[in-house]
C-alpha cells in the first residue's frame, strides 16, 4: 500500500471514530511514523513504507482510532517553541494555557522576575516557557503526582533549563516552605473540571490523568487553596495568572479580590471564552 493509500485510509479511520481534526492529525502520524510530510516526494511518486514502519502506523492508528490521545502515541508535543515529553499519566499541554503565560508575560512587560512559582506544573510546560522567557529567573514548578514529575524532571533536564527546579509536593502543604512574599509571580493551570462533570468529558481526555482535571465537587476546591495560601507568598505589587474554565472567572476573581488582590481582569480566548484570571497583589 502506497503512502497515498495509507494516507486517505487514515483519514476515513478517524472520521469514522470521531476525530474532530482528522487531516492535521493525520499528518502527525504520518510524521512519526514514517519521517514524511504532506511535502514529502514519496506521497506523490507513490512509494511504498517498509513492513516494520508499516506495522508501527497501523497500531499507532488503531490507538489514535480508539480515542487514545495523538500526543500520548508520538511521546512529545511542542509548547510556546518548547518541546515536551508527554504521556499517560501527564496532563497534555494545550494551547488554550498560552493564553494565562502570555497574560503574565504581558503583566510583567520588560521586567525581570527573580523568583516564580508554577503551582500543578505537570509537564513543565508552563515553567519551562517561562524558563525559556526569563533564563535569569529561578522557577520553581511543584508536581504532586509522581508519574507527571517524572515527565516534569524529565523535560526541564532535557530543555537545559537550569534556571528551573522541580519540586514534589501538594499545593496544599508546601506554601509553607516559603517565606511570606517570596515570589515576584504565580501562575497556574489547576485542576478545574467539577467532578461530576469527568464521566461526560471527552473520550481523548478520559485518558489523562484524572487527579490533573478534577478540581473537586464544584471545580474551585485549588483556586481556594492557592488564594488563601499562596497569595501570602507574593510580593506586594507581584502578579498571579490562573487559567481557568469556562464561566469560572465571577467566582475566581471573587477568591483574588478577598484574599488582597486588585486589578483583577478576566482575560478570554480566540474562542471568546474566559480562559484566564490575572490580578496584583496589594
Amino acid at each position: 500500500m502506497t503512502y497515498r493509500e495509507l494516507y486517505r485510509r487514515g483519514v476515513t479511520a478517524l472520521e469514522n471514530s470521531g476525530c474532530e481534526s482528522p487531516e492535521p492529525e493525520m499528518w502527525e502520524l504520518m510524521s512519526f511514523c514514517f519521517g514524511i510530510s504532506r511535502y514529502s516526494p514519496g506521497l506523490f511518486n507513490d512509494e511504498e513504507p517498509d513492513e516494520e514502519k508499516l506495522r508501527s502506523f497501523e497500531r499507532a492508528l488503531s490507538l489514535r482510532a480508539e480515542g487514545r490521545p495523538l500526543q500520548y502515541i508520538t511521546g512529545n508535543w511542542s509548547f510556546m517553541d518548547v518541546e515536551l515529553r508527554v504521556g499517560e499519566g501527564v496532563l497534555i499541554p494545550r494551547d488554550d494555557t498560552e493564553v494565562c503565560v502570555r497574560e503574565l508575560l504581558r503583566r510583567l512587560e520588560k521586567d525581570c522576575p527573580a523568583e516564580i512559582a508554577d503551582l500543578c506544573s505537570g509537564s513543565g510546560a508552563i515553567a519551562l516557557a517561562l524558563a525559556k522567557r526569563y533564563p535569569r529567573t529561578h522557577i520553581t514548578a511543584i508536581e504532586l503526582s509522581d508519574k507527571a514529575f517524572e515527565y516534569l524532571t524529565y523535560n526541564i533536564n532535557h530543555n537545559g533549563a537550569g534556571n528551573a527546579d522541580p519540586v514534589k509536593g501538594n499545593i496544599l502543604d508546601l506554601w509553607q516552605d516559603y517565606p511570606e512574599e517570596f515570589f515576584d509571580a504565580v501562575i497556574s493551570n489547576p485542576p478545574y473540571i467539577p467532578s461530576g462533570e469527568l464521566p461526560s468529558l471527552q473520550k481523548e481526555v478520559l485518558f489523562e490523568p484524572e487527579m490533573a482535571l478534577d478540581g473537586g465537587n464544584d471545580g474551585y476546591d485549588f483556586y481556594r487553596i492557592i488564594a488563601e495560601r499562596w497569595i501570602s507568598r507574593l510580593k506586594s505589587g507581584g502578579y498571579i495568572s490562573l487559567e481557568i474554565g469556562e464561566g469560572q472567572g465571577e467566582y475566581v476573581s471573587a477568591l483574588l479580590e478577598k484574599s488582597g488582590m486588585t486589578d483583577i481582569r478576566i482575560i478570554y480566548d480566540l474562542g471568546g471564552l474566559e480562559r484566564t484570571v490575572s490580578a496584583v497583589r496589594l
